[in-house]
C-alpha cells in the first residue's frame, strides 16, 4: 500500500554533503513528496539517469562542486524540471546570477522554512506540469502538422508562407527553404486571402492543377482563417489534398464509361446467380429491351429458338464451371419478334482473390455477315453449276447440231413421205428442246451470248406486254405502270422479254384461282454498297422493273432457294427449276441485281435493277422474219474434228452452190490451205487436237492476210476468250446452229 501511495507522488531530488540535513528535509516532506537524497553530485546524476524528478534541491556548499555549478550541468543535461537551492546569505550574489541565467527557479535560505518550503515546492512542481504539457501539446502539434496524411501551410494574413509540413513539401517538389516566406499564390493561382478575411467563419474549397517540376498535379485546397483569444485573425490555414491518382482514375473510369456506352457490342453484366445488373445502350438497340425492363431479372443469354439451345447452354454451363469464356453463334430473337444472328462471348468476372463475382455477356449482331456468307455459298452453288454447263455444251451441241442440221436437211427432201417428214420434225422439235435446255443453263451460268443494244426500258415492256397478256390468262388481270420518264439501259431485248416471260409464268402458277399481275418501272439511285437478301447492290443508278402478283406467296425457306438452279416447288414433270435460275443469269450478265419479297398467302413481287446509261431515243426495233439465204460459190475450207459434223457441213454447203475443202484438223487446214491455191473462207473449229483454232488461223493468216475467217464452237464465248483463242471483232457461230442460219451468215461474211 505504501508502495502505491509512493508511486502517486512526486519526485524530490535533495542533495546535501550533510546527512543531517538530508534526514530531516526527507522527514519533513515525505508525506507529499517522494524524496530521493544524494550526498555528492556523482549521486545525484545516477538517481537522475533511472527516475523522472520534476524537483531539485541542493545545497550550495558542497566538497567539489558548488550547488549552482551542480544545477547548471543538471539543466544541461535534464532541462525539464525545477531546479531549487539552499544558500546563506554569503552566497546569495552567486545564486541571483544563477536565477538571472535561468538556471534556478528559486533559492531558500537557511534555516528554512517549512511553510516557505512548502508552498514554493507546490508553485514549481505546478510550473514543471504546466510547462510539460505545453510542451507535450507542441509536440503532438507538431507531429500532427509533420504526419498529416495531406499537405498543411500556415501563411500569413497577406498570403506568405509561415511553416509548411513534410507532405506538401513533397506535393509541390519544393524545399522548406524554397517555400518558406513565398506567396501561397505562387503555386495556388485560385488562392485569394482577400476571399477569407472578411468573413472568418468562412472555409473555401476548390480544386485545380498545380505546377510542380514533375509536372501539373491536381489538389483540393481547403482554405480557412485562424483566429486568436480575442477573435481576431492570426493567420491563414491552407489544407491540400493531392487528388492526382484519384483525377487520373476518374479520368480511367470516365474513359471506360465512355466506351461501354459507346460500345458497338452489345454489353451485359450480371451477378452470380444470372440477375442483370447492367446492359448498355447497345443491347437497347439491338434488342429492342430498355434497361428498365431487364436490370434486376434473370439473363436469358441465348434470346433463341434454336433446337440446339439446350446443348448450347450445357457447353456454356461447362466453360464456366472450368472459369474459361464461352463464344458461339446464335439465332436470336428481339422484343418485335424479329431475328437476327448474334456472336455472343460469356465471361467470368473475378475479383482480386480469384471468386467469380459477375459475369460479362458480349453479344455483335452479325446478321449481315451471315447474309453475305450465304451468298457467298449460293454464288459458289450457282458458279459450280454453270462450270458444269459450260463444259457439258460443246459436246452436246455438236451432238445436237448434227441432229438438227440432218434433220432440217431430211424435211427438205421431196422423197420423204408425210409421215416420215412428222417423224423427222419430232426428232427436230425434242433436238431444239435440248438446244433450249442448254442455252437456259448457259443464261443461268451468264455464259450465254448477249446481242447488246440501247433501248428505253418502258419500250421494251410495252412491246412484250401483248406476249404476257397470252401467257398469264384470262383469270389473272395486268395492270402495267409505266415511268413517264424514260429509263434508258443497253440490254439484250429478248433475253430482258425472257426474264419478263418467266416471271408472268411464275405468277400465274402462284394465282391459281385468278389474281393481278402488276408490272412497274421506275428510277432508283443507291449512295452506297448495300445488302440485299440475295445479292448486292453496288453504288449507281438503276432502272427498276417490278413484277408483283397477289398469289400464294413464298415462306422464308423458299424464298432462300428461289434462284437455284432446279429448284421448284412444282409437281414433278411440271417445271424445270430453271425459270428463276435463268432470270438470275440474265440479271447478273446485266451487271444488275434481282430481289425477291414476298410472304405467304400475301403475294411476291420482284424487283430487277438495270443500270442506266446515257439518254437514247426512243422507237419501235426492227422485228420480223429474215430472207432465205442465197446461194453461192465460193470456196470454203471447212476444218473440224468431228467426222459426223464434218460431213454435215459439207452437204449444207456444197447443196448450196459452195465448193469445199474438208480438214479434219488445225494442222491439216494450214496444208490444205496452202495447196488450195484461193480459198474465199475458212469455217474452223476453235477447240481441236493438234492445232487449236487460233494457231491454224495465224499460220493462214501469215500466208493470205485478207482471207475471211469464221469460227465455230460448242463451247461458251467466255471460255473461248478466256483462252485467248479469238480476237475482238472475230466471228464467232456458237453451236448449235440451224443449217439456214448458218447459210445466212455465211453468206453475210462473204458478201461483206
Amino acid at each position: 500500500m505504501e508502495d502505491l501511495q509512493a508511486a502517486a507522488r512526486p519526485k524530490l531530488l535533495y542533495v546535501d554533503d550533510e546527512r543531517p540535513n538530508l534526514v530531516a528535509l526527507r522527514a519533513l516532506l515525505r508525506d507529499t513528496y517522494e524524496v530521493l537524497i544524494a550526498e555528492r553530485a556523482e549521486e545525484a546524476f545516477l538517481l537522475l539517469q533511472g527516475n523522472d524528478i520534476p524537483l531539485i534541491v541542493s545545497d550550495q556548499r558542497m566538497p567539489g562542486m558548488t550547488g549552482t555549478q551542480f544545477l547548471e550541468k543538471v539543466a544541461e543535461e535534464y532541462p525539464d524540471n525545477a531546479r531549487m537551492i539552499l544558500t546563506g546569505y554569503a552566497d546569495i550574489d552567486a545564486v541571483i546570477e544563477a536565477i538571472n541565467r535561468s538556471q534556478i527557479y528559486y533559492y531558500f535560505k537557511k534555516p528554512w522554512n517549512e511553510t516557505e518550503i512548502r508552498l514554493t515546492l507546490a508553485n514549481a512542481l505546478e510550473s514543471v506540469q504546466t510547462r510539460r504539457k505545453l510542451i507535450d501539446s507542441e509536440h503532438r502539434f507538431r507531429s500532427t502538422f509533420e504526419q498529416a496524411g495531406l499537405g498543411i501551410a500556415h501563411l500569413q494574413l497577406h498570403g506568405e508562407i509561415l511553416r509548411a509540413n513534410g507532405q506538401l513539401r513533397e506535393f509541390l517538389g519544393r524545399s522548406e527553404a524554397e517555400l518558406l516566406g513565398q506567396p501561397f499564390q505562387t503555386w495556388f493561382a485560385g488562392f485569394d486571402p482577400e476571399e477569407l478575411l472578411p468573413a472568418p467563419g468562412r472555409v473555401v474549397v476548390r480544386e485545380a492543377p498545380v505546377p510542380t517540376p514533375g509536372g501539373p498535379r491536381w489538389s483540393r485546397l481547403t482554405s480557412s482563417v485562424s483566429l486568436d483569444r480575442k477573435g481576431v485573425p492570426d493567420y491563414l490555414i491552407a489544407l491540400v489534398d493531392d487528388l492526382t491518382e484519384r483525377r487520373h482514375t476518374e479520368e480511367q473510369v470516365i474513359k471506360l464509361s465512355h466506351a461501354v456506352e459507346q460500345c458497338p457490342v452489345s454489353i451485359r453484366i450480371t451477378d452470380r446467380a444470372g440477375v442483370v445488373e447492367f446492359v448498355n445502350p447497345r443491347f437497347t438497340e439491338m434488342t429492342g429491351y430498355s434497361a428498365e425492363e431487364v436490370v434486376g431479372k434473370p439473363a436469358d443469354v441465348f434470346l433463341t429458338s434454336q433446337d440446339d439451345a439446350g446443348s448450347a447452354k450445357g457447353e456454356l454451363q461447362a466453360c464456366l464451371a472450368a472459369g474459361a469464356a464461352w463464344e458461339g453463334e446464335l439465332l436470336n430473337h428481339r422484343k418485335d419478334g424479329a431475328y437476327f444472328w448474334a456472336r455472343i462471348t460469356v465471361s467470368p468476372i473475378c475479383n482480386k482473390e480469384g471468386e467469380v463475382t459477375h459475369y460479362l455477356i458480349l453479344k455483335d449482331d452479325i446478321t449481315e455477315r451471315h447474309k453475305l456468307e450465304e451468298q457467298l455459298r449460293q454464288s459458289q452453288k450457282m458458279e459450280a453449276i454453270g462450270q458444269l454447263a459450260g463444259g457439258v455444251a460443246h459436246d452436246f451441241n455438236n451432238i445436237l447440231m448434227v441432229i438438227m442440221g440432218y434433220g432440217s436437211m431430211l424435211t427438205a427432201d421431196a422423197l420423204l413421205g408425210s409421215r416420215q417428214k412428222e417423224k423427222v420434225e419430232h426428232i427436230l422439235e425434242s433436238a431444239e428442246k435440248g438446244a433450249q435446255l442448254t442455252a437456259s443453263l448457259l443464261a443461268f451460268s451468264r455464259k450465254q451470248v448477249m446481242k447488246l443494244e440501247a433501248v428505253n426500258l418502258n419500250d421494251v415492256i410495252l412491246h412484250v406486254e401483248k406476249f404476257l397478256t397470252r401467257v398469264i390468262g384470262e383469270d389473272v388481270q395486268l395492270r402495267s405502270v409505266i415511268s413517264a420518264a424514260p429509263l434508258p439501259v443497253n440490254v439484250d431485248c429478248g433475253q430482258i422479254e425472257q426474264v419478263l416471260m418467266n416471271l408472268a409464268t411464275n405468277a400465274r402458277d402462284a394465282m391459281p384461282k385468278g389474281g393481278v399481275l402488276t408490272i412497274e418501272t421506275s428510277w432508283q439511285a443507291l449512295e452506297e454498297r448495300r445488302v440485299m437478301p440475295h445479292d448486292l447492290g453496288e453504288p449507281g443508278n438503276y432502272a427498276v422493273i417490278s413484277v408483283s402478283d397477289t398469289g400464294l406467296g413464298m415462306d422464308e425457306a423458299t424464298r432462300s432457294r428461289v434462284f437455284e438452279p432446279f429448284f421448284t416447288t412444282k409437281e414433278q414433270g411440271k417445271g424445270t427449276g430453271l425459270g428463276m435460275s435463268i432470270v438470275y443469269g440474265i440479271v447478273k450478265q446485266h451487271n444488275g441485281f434481282v430481289n425477291v419479297y414476298s410472304e405467304p398467302q400475301v403475294g411476291t413481287t420482284f424487283r430487277i435493277y438495270l443500270p442506266l446509261i446515257e439518254t437514247v431515243e426512243s422507237g419501235d426495233r426492227p422485228r420480223g422474219d429474215f430472207d432465205p439465204p442465197r446461194a453461192g460459190s465460193e470456196t470454203i475450207l471447212v476444218v473440224e474434228d468431228e467426222p459426223v459434223l464434218r460431213e454435215l457441213l459439207q452437204s449444207i454447203l456444197v447443196e448450196y452452190g459452195y465448193r469445199v475443202i474438208l480438214a479434219e484438223d488445225g494442222l491439216d487446214a494450214v496444208e490444205k490451205f496452202r495447196g488450195a491455191g484461193s480459198v474465199d473462207l475458212v469455217l474452223m473449229d476453235m477447240i481441236m487436237p493438234r492445232m487449236n483454232g487460233k494457231e491454224a488461223c495465224d499460220a493462214i493468216r501469215a500466208m493470205n492476210p485478207a482471207v475471211k475467217v469464221a469460227f465455230t464452237s460448242g463451247y461458251t464465248r467466255d471460255f473461248v476468250y478466256l483462252r485467248d483463242s479469238i480476237d475482238a471483232g472475230t466471228e464467232l457461230i456458237m453451236k448449235p446452229v440451224q443449217p439456214m442460219e448458218l447459210l445466212r451468215r455465211m453468206r453475210d461474211i462473204l458478201d461483206r
